[in-house]
């Protein structure tokens, strides 16, 4: 049976990758044909061409090409219709990723140097309706079963909802055979635009379980070789100088010698955004099987995004997460409930392990403390969660197969 996939494939981005190749990973393992849906918004592929250093950008396209079955390209829910008849595709997951966004005018106004402004307009695959919302289904000449697969709608506003658009996406939702999220924002979020006749199970990202579903991956000797690490190596993680000062980083490094660690830099798909003092860096171009492998083997992470957090809980590797997510109102006041970081840790009981870096008045914690953070970590309560998030996703992949067939 062919299963297609829609999600953020695609995208010059490490953890949408590998959250796509995962699902994959456990469609074949058990016995499916998966199918990437190989929908890329032309305003979405351009955005990501400007932003990401071209050399980056091919190493995700090479990744893409060798490890994801993707379908010829669709650019509007007219031509996704035609690749679901075209290839035999039999049943449809949406996700995982943040799948469910929209951006009311009233989210989109924020407070700048000279008043009120309101941002512009956000692409057309964050605002509603869109394929990730359904919007192909009514198009379907065959009617087949279609499901959301732990959505997250990372920023959305959703209170600012109402109306005929609530209606609307509520009737958008009707048409999926089940949905499931990847935290309570989103949970809250579907219940509200459902009026409360959705109340979704929260289940885990795919990553959560990458090692069972995909067979083939770096040794950490071939990792060690090809970067030139020693056995104990930190990995840090930032998007500019502003997050934690030089100084800082040179006290971390310090404290980090004596410990016997070495200190790394570590790029995403942007580039080094920041001016580390270390002796060893990683730079683009990076395989997204490389930066998984990298942190899976480390003795810690520290820096930001939410995929990093996720494979350092999945292989019980010691973190730090100064968490740039959230919505952020009068630039001071931040809503931690809608981060996707606090979330993942609030259930694995691991917010110690964590700092919002949003509020403008935020405070850093000391290299001192985050060092005796990672030497202290709880690593039995780590591989408890661990595994308890992937009895729960096999639980619901097991679930959305049997709806499918």
């Amino acid at each position: 049976m062919k299963i297609g996939i829609l999600t953020y494939h695609s995208v010059y981005n490490f953890g949408a990758n590998l959250q796509a190749l995962s699902t994959v990973g456990y469609l074949r393992n058990n016995g499916f044909e998966p199918l990437i849906i190989n929908w890329i918004p032309l305003d979405l592929e351009a955005s990501y061409d400007h932003n990401i250093p071209t050399i980056q950008a091919d190493a995700h396209k090479s990744f893409v090409q060798k490890y994801l079955p993707c379908t010829t390209i669709c650019r509007d829910e007219r031509e996704i219709v035609e690749v679901i008849e075209r290839y035999n595709i039999k049943g449809i997951i949406i996700g995982s990723d943040v799948v469910l966004q929209h951006y009311t005018i009233l989210s989109r106004i924020h407070l700048g140097r000279k008043g009120m402004k309101i941002k512009p307009k956000p692409k057309s695959d964050v605002m509603f309706p869109n394929p990730f919302w359904g919007s192909f289904i009514p198009y379907l000449k065959e009617k087949i079963p279609v499901v959301i697969m732990s959505a997250s709608s990372q920023n959305t506003e959703f209170k600012f909802i109402h109306g005929s658009l609530r209606n609307k996406m509520n009737l958008f939702l009707k048409q999926f055979q089940s949905i499931t999220v990847r935290d309570v924002w989103t949970r809250n979020m579907v219940k509200h635009i459902s009026h409360g006749s959705i109340n979704s199970n929260i289940t885990p990202d795919p990553v959560f379980a990458y090692n069972q579903n995909v067979i083939e991956q770096l040794t950490k000797e071939e990792i060690l070789k090809k970067f030139k690490l020693q056995e104990k190596y930190l990995l840090f993680s930032f998007s500019d100088t502003k997050v934690v000062s030089k100084e800082w980083l040179i006290t971390f490094q310090t404290l980090a010698e004596i410990n016997n660690l070495q200190c790394v830099a570590l790029t995403m798909p942007e580039g080094l955004n920041f001016d580390p003092p270390f002796n060893t860096t990683i730079e683009v171009p990076l395989c997204p099987k490389e930066w998984y492998a990298l942190i899976k083997y480390s003795s810690g992470y520290i820096g930001e995004k939410m995929h990093p957090i996720v494979i350092a809980l999945h292989n019980v590797v010691p973190f730090f997460s100064f968490d740039l997510y959230g919505i952020v109102k009068f630039k001071f006041i931040v809503d931690d409930k809608s981060s996707k970081i606090f979330d993942i840790l609030s259930q694995a009981e691991f917010l110690e392990n964590r700092v919002s870096i949003l509020r403008n008045s935020a405070k850093r914690p000391t290299p001192e403390y985050v060092l005796s953070q990672l030497n202290n970590f709880d690593f039995e309560k780590c591989r408890t969660f661990s595994n308890n998030q992937l009895g729960e996703y096999n639980k619901m992949m097991k679930a959305i197969t049997n709806s499918l067939k």
